[in-house]
């Protein structure tokens, strides 16, 4: 044995792993709350929060200025900015009572599901066409996205909205709602290009079957199951007899359309699973099609504990008969980590981090909580609610953990650099859709239609097989939707939105990237889209301010430079200019244009981030 494999074999020996009493799979006991020690604290949350911040010598930050909480809390929950007229009303009477009646408002628009399920097509690796050598698009595949919002919007419980996704056409059978509902099954790429020799065919089959479990996996359980196609999983609980096991449940589902009645008894075309026989399941030896081993039955996985892995299933059982087996084990009430892992998710997204650094991974290589008390609190808490994600919002974001100011102190910073503990809240960049919807909406040009076929930003070519798509600047009411609307193929995509990290829909992205590039700072100065946008805010702050001057007043424009720039910075930022600021604005404005001071608004720092 030469000395690489002879430290393979004592790393492997050596290195630790999580067995079936690893923490996020141990089954949830109750948890109470520790005692409130303070006026500080609003709910339980605060009271787990702040008894781990004293146990470590520290306090939580005073709660943050009003301006900041209303637009930190709109764009959290809608994705939108607030208007100046909202966060004036709040400014006014910033009571605990003001600030739930505000996100009661915000839970009820329409616009959170649409900001909410980006989130989740993030996870779901949610793309308009396939992907490899052919990339076809999937032209009717947005009843999925449009399922997600509505879904998201109805407040469906959690545990229904998993179901759904994985076996929506059992559940609704023939139906457009339960069709489109599983197109979280076939949301990944898919590989077209099989050739004609049965075992590449079966090797590509395998590829996408694993990609399948890995998606399920990982986003209901926040396991890496697909990690043991070929060996045994190397840090976690899972053989690779369980993988085929897992595999077996979804070996019916393919990719394809069906045409379905909608509610108006129209007939459209949906982009879905189509289901099959799955046949006899069988070990592949190291993952290879060309060493079938001894067939095995479908079921879950024994990692996940208090819930019996065995299905009971016929061998001939239909891939619907398995999928719903599959949905119902994986929400069952004792299901734990299906528990934990919702609750961190959302959490991730409220906090720019979550309680598990690792939202699609809690197990031996992912995270360690920060907060498992707290975590287990939730997570109960989410289950004795029904499920209901808008009431875990609204705990969450009614918290004065959440309302923290996120100013720094030296003394957090010593203790806890990473603010772990959460002794501030953390100042976040928003995402490339949020950037782009809000130059769209505060230059009044927001166009709200929800809904239906996708707007395209891409020019498609084919060269017969393979389609290629071309970034294109579209002008336009068409295109001026909010930007979860848009063609999301996978390839070239926007400028815009690449230099603001905005994932490839080839792969999952549970935590975004977040970077800082000169090409941001250019994107934002000089994209014609941002061009256009700073031209239409300066006509809609002189149609605001100009038609609001006294009635037979000969005031001009230029009289009213000081009002002008005002209304910009409050439509932009969300509050007035400061002494500094207006004066120099005011000079901006004098010397070249409105416009000019609203394209340096929308590049400045303050716009793309959230206290």
């Amino acid at each position: 044995m030469n000395s690489c494999a002879s430290l393979a074999v004592i790393f492997a020996i050596a290195a630790p792993s999580a067995d079936y009493d690893w923490w996020s799979l141990r089954p949830l006991e109750p948890v109470t709350p520790p005692q409130k020690q303070s006026a500080w604290a609003r709910n339980p949350i605060d009271q787990f929060i702040e008894t781990s911040l004293r146990s470590k010598g520290l306090a939580p930050s005073p709660r943050a200025d009003a301006r900041t909480l209303v637009r930190r809390l709109t764009v959290d929950i809608t994705g939108l900015p607030p208007t100046p007229k909202m966060v004036e009303r709040f400014a006014k009477s910033p009571s605990s009572n003001a600030w739930a009646q505000l996100v009661d408002r915000l839970l009820a628009s329409r616009h959170y599901g649409e900001r909410w399920a980006r989130h989740w097509l993030d996870v779901a690796r949610y793309g308009e066409s396939d992907g490899f050598e052919y990339n076809r698009p999937r032209e009717d595949f947005w009843h999925y996205r449009d399922w997600v919002i509505r879904s998201l919007n109805e407040d469906l419980p959690y545990d229904q909205f998993a179901q759904m996704q994985i076996a929506g056409d059992a559940i609704k059978p023939g139906t457009l709602e339960g069709h489109a509902a599983v197109g979280f099954l076939v949301c990944g790429t898919h590989n077209a290009v099989v050739g004609g020799e049965p075992l590449m065919k079966q090797g590509i089959r395998e590829d996408e079957l694993e990609g399948v479990v890995g998606a399920i996996s990982q986003t209901f359980l926040g396991l890496t199951a697909n990690c043991a196609r070929c060996h045994d999983h190397k840090t976690d609980p899972i053989t690779t007899d369980e993988y085929y096991r897992f595999s077996g449940t979804v070996a019916g589902v393919n990719h394809g359309s069906k045409e379905l009645s909608t509610e108006d008894g129209n007939v459209t075309p949906v982009y879905t699973v189509i289901s099959s026989y799955p046949g006899a399941v069988r070990i592949y030896h190291r993952g290879d099609v060309a060493s079938p081993g001894r067939e095995v039955k479908p079921s879950g996985l024994r990692a996940v504990r208090n819930v019996p892995r065995e299905f009971k299933l016929d061998a001939c059982a239909s891939d619907q008969e398995r999928r719903l087996k599959l949905a119902e084990w994986i929400t069952d009430p004792r299901n734990a980590i299906f528990l934990r892992v919702i609750v961190n998710r959302v959490w991730h997204y409220h906090f720019g981090v979550g309680l598990v650094e690792t939202p699609n991974d809690l197990g031996f290589q992912g995270g360690r909580p920060s907060h498992p008390e707290l975590l287990d609190w939730l997570a109960l808490w989410l289950r004795d609610k029904g499920y209901s994600l808008k009431r875990l919002h609204r705990l969450i974001v009614t918290s004065a953990t959440y309302q923290q100011s996120s100013q720094t102190n030296a003394a957090g910073t010593r203790v806890d650099t990473g603010n772990r503990l959460l002794w501030r809240q953390n100042p976040r960049r928003v995402e490339a859709e949020v950037l782009r919807d809000s130059v769209l909406d505060i230059a009044g040009q927001l166009n709200r239609k929800p809904f239906g076929p996708s707007y395209r930003d891409v020019e498609m070519t084919a060269v017969h097989p393979a389609n290629y798509y071309l970034p294109i600047d579209p002008i336009g009411e068409n295109f001026n939707r909010r930007t979860i609307y848009r063609w999301s193929v996978r390839g070239q995509r926007s400028a815009l939105l690449d230099s603001f990290d905005c994932p490839d829909p080839s792969s999952k992205a549970p935590r975004r990237s977040v970077t800082t590039t000169p090409s941001q700072a250019l994107s934002q100065w000089n994209h014609p889209f941002i061009l256009r946008m700073s031209e239409r805010l300066a006509q809609r702050v002189r149609s605001e301010v100009l038609d609001k001057s006294t009635t037979g007043s000969s005031s001009t424009e230029s009289d009213r430079i000081p009002q002008l720039v005002d209304r910009a910075w409050r439509l932009v930022l969300a509050r007035p200019p400061d002494t500094d600021e207006a004066t120099h604005s005011r000079r901006l404005v004098e010397d070249h244009d409105l416009s000019l001071l609203c394209r340096v608004l929308f590049n400045s720092n303050e716009f793309v981030l959230i206290d």
